[in-house]
């Protein structure tokens, strides 16, 4: 009874706010869960779950396994609005089930926040379970990076039965593997993107997790990523199931890579670019053989992927595209402008920062983005800042040599007045905002420019 009164409620809740143009994404399944606290219990039962979690890379791994699922021919539902926390996992199930609670897809993709995996995981019943990597992210909200992975260990150990795919270049990621009894299939790239890259000055992991000794490296990829080996205790990156063996083309829209799935070799092309979109790539390609799907589906599902809303999301207008990154922490901040130094076409760049909760109130961390370069090159012809902290990110940029007067600033959050700038500019606009901006000025870009709503 208690499942088909949170079932009811959820989908009024849910009527009532698509009404009133809202999204609908939370609330209902806060409701929900407090009519029946374990109804995702109940919810998951009857179908096969796949859980995405990490620091960076969720939503477009999730968008990619999607594909790989609609190719199958296979039914799913996926919590597209990127609501993943327990709440907006709840609705999302609720949504997709009938009302007494049985669930009409085979597939359930679930994008779960790193701490609020702890909770989901005490009642959802998972197959698959997609750990991106680790990485430090909103140090106020998270903590540090040992708390993280602690949360998603912890989390993985309810969960059992499901096949654990890990990321073998993360040192703190793989150290897992060591401490679940659980199947597990890993991941990686067996070569740096960059031949001539340097070990980053800031790491997330420069000390070994067992012994704290410090790593050794055959190569970088990003980050704290790539062939790392502690030489005292003897842990080290292992060859991986699923792997990129070189790069053969690295375009700003697109990737061609030369990738093994368990010693099946293959010119494989990326349906999106960014270095960091290949390790999403073939990470979603160890769920997706996980989930039991073949290695033609696979293939086929990362070369006709599209974006996720925010990740390299493309707006037409009729003089100019307009390209949205989303950013969250350093890491991923570093490598959206190791992707924009691809580009030699000419273009603009507007970096929007907020402060926000869901942002992470604390923004020193945007003193850890590598910016070396970017601001060296001639084809980066107009920059703009904005959002709530504008003037910091101004600064930021100015540090890196940039004089003042061409930092152009867009004050008090001001996004239709940044989509007549996009507009005008007469050449491609690539707009890097972190979270809350860019959920703020998305929906008035696709008002502007057509584009659905970020939750369908």
């Amino acid at each position: 009874m208690k499942v088909f009164l949170s079932c009811l409620v959820c989908r009024l809740v849910t009527f009532v706010l698509q009404k009133l143009g809202r999204g609908a994404t939370t609330l209902p399944g806060r409701i929900a869960l407090k009519v029946k606290r374990n109804v995702l219990t109940d919810l998951s039962k009857n179908v096969k779950v796949i859980i995405v979690t990490g620091t960076n890379g969720k939503t477009t791994s999730c968008r990619i396994i999607e594909e790989g699922l609609k190719t199958a021919g296979k039914t799913y539902f996926i919590n597209k609005s990127g609501a993943n926390l327990i709440t907006g996992i709840t609705a999302s199930f609720i949504m997709n089930s009938s009302i007494t609670g049985r669930n009409r897809a085979e597939y359930a993709i679930v994008e779960c926040d790193e701490n609020a995996f702890r909770e989901v995981s005490r009642y959802i019943r998972a197959d698959v379970v997609l750990v991106t990597n680790v990485f430090r992210d909103q140090l106020d909200r998270y903590g540090e990076v040992t708390h993280t992975l602690n949360a998603i260990k912890e989390s993985v150990k309810n969960l059992p039965d499901a096949v654990v795919c890990l990321n073998a270049d993360c040192s703190l990621t793989y150290s897992m593997a060591k401490e679940i009894g659980n199947r597990i299939v890993t991941y990686g790239v067996n070569t740096a993107f960059d031949k001539n890259a340097k070990e980053p000055e800031i790491s997330d992991a420069k000390y070994c997790i067992f012994c704290k000794h410090e790593y050794k490296y055959s190569y970088h990829t990003y980050g704290h990523l790539g062939g790392f080996e502690c030489t005292k205790c003897g842990y080290k990156r292992i060859s991986p199931h699923f792997a990129v063996d070189s790069v053969e083309e690295l375009k700003p829209n697109h990737s061609v890579v030369i990738t093994d799935f368990c010693g099946d070799k293959n010119i494989t092309k990326i349906n999106i670019g960014g270095t960091y979109n290949i390790y999403n790539a073939i990470g979603c390609s160890a769920a997706m053989s996980a989930l039991g799907l073949s290695n033609k589906i696979i293939y086929t599902a990362l070369e006709n992927f599209n974006g996720a809303f925010g990740r390299m999301e493309q707006f037409e207008s009729q003089e100019n595209k307009i390209n949205i990154i989303l950013v969250k922490n350093p890491a991923g901040f570093s490598q959206t402008m190791s992707f924009l130094k691809s580009i030699e076409d000419d273009y603009t760049l507007i970096l929007s920062l907020n402060d926000n909760a869901a942002d992470g109130r604390d923004i020193s961390w945007i003193w850890d983005v590598d910016f070396s370069g970017i601001f060296d090159k001639s084809n980066v012809k107009n920059i703009y800042v904005s959002g709530k902290r504008c003037y910091d990110m101004a600064i930021r940029v100015k540090y890196e040599g940039v004089a003042a007067e061409c930092i152009k600033v867009i004050e008090n959050e001001d996004y239709n007045k940044l989509v007549d700038i996009a507009i005008a500019q007469g050449r491609d606009v690539y707009i890097v905002p972190t979270y809350t901006s860019m959920m703020t000025m998305r929906p008035v870009i696709a008002k502007r420019l057509g584009g659905k709503e970020f939750w369908e």
